[in-house]
């Protein structure tokens, strides 16, 4: 990168969310110089996330998520880093980068601890920086940041603990995908759950999300791989990504029969081995839940809405039966997911462009959340 801009506020372009249900709107924003430990980057690539549309629609409106509007969204993003800030040591001026809405600080108890890949450092949600300022300004006043991200932006700032170091050989408008809704699903499967060879899988939900699980079940030789899905435009897809069945649950009802009943009609009666729930509902957790044996493992990766309650008899859990999370495939980011990108540009990850619908420029980006909402997409890549 140029070392012009280096040590100066950038005037750029950025995606304004102005509030819940509000067309975004392009706007002209002063973007700040890196403080102590950030990081600027000049945003290449961004995917337009479910994450970002459930603050577009308003979902996380009662929901205990640190969000201010105005704001700037996207957090699914590939760059080249502009400059640095002080004390900034794992990336340097031209490196090119992803995001990581999930931190990783490396030296707190929860990044020493590998059981979980949370952090105490930097927050998930960060709306400001940890200094209680934005570093975008919009005539003079303050624009939020959004997961400390917000890269529906030309040039962003932060923390250097939540972006990752790539191979500069993989394509930027390709490898944004790996800082979120590819490393999601796929971790879900081969990293947290460890799916075996020759298990029975379902997975709830055959968005980008989804079909990374279903990807994942595949890359694991899984011997059954059910999708659930409404939609019957998703079939083809999901058969692509590695699905051997497809359940419609409006089918289902039709035909009096339930999704449950209807996996474990595939599956000796026993049922799945390991369930995924994509979605983000209380619901299809049940239902996953319901869908596995004594010995089954039931994974949540979907973010539910608050008056979702889930509703479990405790001794459904004696025989050994299992119910648990997945956060970004519970893979530590800045050490595991460029390792993702590096088999990407490997040739081992090749079947990843069946999740790419199309790209759009930051004018269109309104555009491709309608598409979302419509279902009519998976991954738009916003192009700058």
């Amino acid at each position: 990168m140029s070392a012009e801009t280096a040590g100066k506020v950038i005037k750029c372009r950025a995606a304004i969310c102005w509030a819940p249900r509000k067309p975004l709107t392009i706007e002209e924003v002063e973007v700040d110089t890196p403080k102590v430990g950030e990081v600027r980057v000049k945003v290449v690539a961004n995917g337009v996330c479910h994450s970002d549309l459930h603050v577009y629609k308003g979902d996380y409106e009662n929901v205990e998520i640190r969000l201010k509007y105005p704001c700037i969204l996207g957090h699914e993003a590939a760059g080249i880093v502009e400059s640095i800030g002080e004390g900034v040591t794992s990336v340097s001026p031209g490196d090119h980068v992803i995001t990581f809405f999930n931190a990783q600080c490396g030296e707190c108890a929860f990044c020493k601890n590998p059981k979980t890949n949370m952090c105490l450092t930097r927050i998930s949600d960060e709306e400001v920086m940890p200094d209680n300022q934005t570093r975008f300004k919009l005539n003079g006043k303050s624009v939020y940041h959004f997961c400390g991200i917000s890269s529906l932006s030309e040039f962003i700032v932060l923390s250097e603990f939540k972006v990752g170091k790539i191979n500069p050989k993989a394509r930027l408008d390709r490898a944004c995908i790996f800082s979120c809704g590819f490393a999601t699903g796929y971790g879900s499967v081969v990293n947290l759950a460890k799916v075996e060879p020759n298990s029975k899988v379902a997975v709830w939900g055959m968005g980008t999300v989804g079909l990374s699980a279903v990807y994942g079940a595949y890359k694991s030789k899984a011997a059954i791989i059910i999708g659930v899905d409404t939609n019957d435009e998703k079939m083809e897809i999901a058969k692509k990504m590695g699905c051997t069945h497809f359940i419609n649950p409006l089918k289902c009802k039709e035909e009096n029969k339930t999704v449950v009943e209807a996996i474990k009609e595939l599956t000796d009666g026993f049922g799945v081995d390991y369930a995924f729930d994509c979605v983000g509902h209380a619901s299809c957790v049940r239902q996953a839940f319901d869908s596995t044996p004594i010995w089954g493992t039931t994974v949540v990766v979907g973010v539910s809405s608050p008056e979702n309650k889930l509703s479990l008899d405790p001794n459904e859990f004696l025989y050994g039966k299992k119910l648990m999370g997945a956060l970004l495939g519970g893979y530590k980011p800045r050490d595991c997911i460029p390792a993702l990108v590096q088999e990407y540009v490997d040739g081992k990850h090749d079947i990843i462009e069946n999740l790419f619908t199309g790209s759009v420029t930051l004018d269109e980006v309104d555009d491709a959340f309608q598409w979302l909402i419509q279902g009519k997409v998976l991954r738009t890549v916003v192009r700058y």
